[in-house]
């Protein structure tokens, strides 16, 4: 009679907890405002579910759309190390950099700035960043005339698969796009 309970206990428990991510990506936010991070597996879901812009473990930061990446940062398994040497006290056998000294890349950061970047978790070092420049020289070609002083305040994971990092504040009450992965409809 114990066994059968234990048994059922445990399926009830195991059934539980499978179905834990499904309701917690259900509640995931789309979007990330100045000050707000990404990391460790973190990300943004758009609001019909399908796409996710994901921060991985390994430091490299994808879009994806239903398990399939669309686009990504390619910095997994980035790392710096300033001073790398060998010491018999932090000598680690499977890495013969010290971890010690080693910064990975592993959080995605919306500054108040409007500098969407990868960096390291004490965020003395950037692996990547938004070219937020470029991606508007790109979007408004001569004889277009590009806005100047935009600066992105709130990155959006879009049901069109596209994510945008939006100036609203500086751009007279318009949501301009600043940056984007350019992936929308695929």
């Amino acid at each position: 009679m114990k066994t059968s309970v234990k048994l059922a206990c445990f399926t009830l428990l195991a059934t539980s907890m499978l179905q834990i991510p499904a309701a917690t990506s259900a509640f995931a936010a789309d979007t990330l405002h100045p000050g707000q991070t990404l990391s460790n597996n973190g990300m943004l879901v758009s609001a019909d579910g399908r796409f996710a812009f994901d921060m991985q473990s390994d430091g490299n930061l994808v879009l994806y759309n239903s398990g399939n990446g669309l686009w990504s940062s390619h910095t997994n398994g980035a790392w710096y190390n300033p001073n790398p040497f060998y010491s018999p006290y932090t000598y680690d056998p499977n890495n013969w950099y010290s971890a010690q000294y080693t910064v990975w890349a592993q959080v995605l950061r919306l500054d108040y700035n409007g500098h969407l970047y990868i960096s390291d978790a004490g965020n003395t070092r950037s692996f990547w960043m938004a070219d937020t420049n470029t991606w508007l020289n790109n979007a408004y070609p001569p004889p277009m005339i590009k806005p100047t002083g935009l600066v992105g305040d709130t990155l959006i994971m879009q049901s069109d698969g596209n994510c945008v990092l939006y100036d609203t504040v500086h751009s007279g009450g318009n949501w301009m796009p600043v940056w984007a992965t350019n992936t929308g409809g695929r």
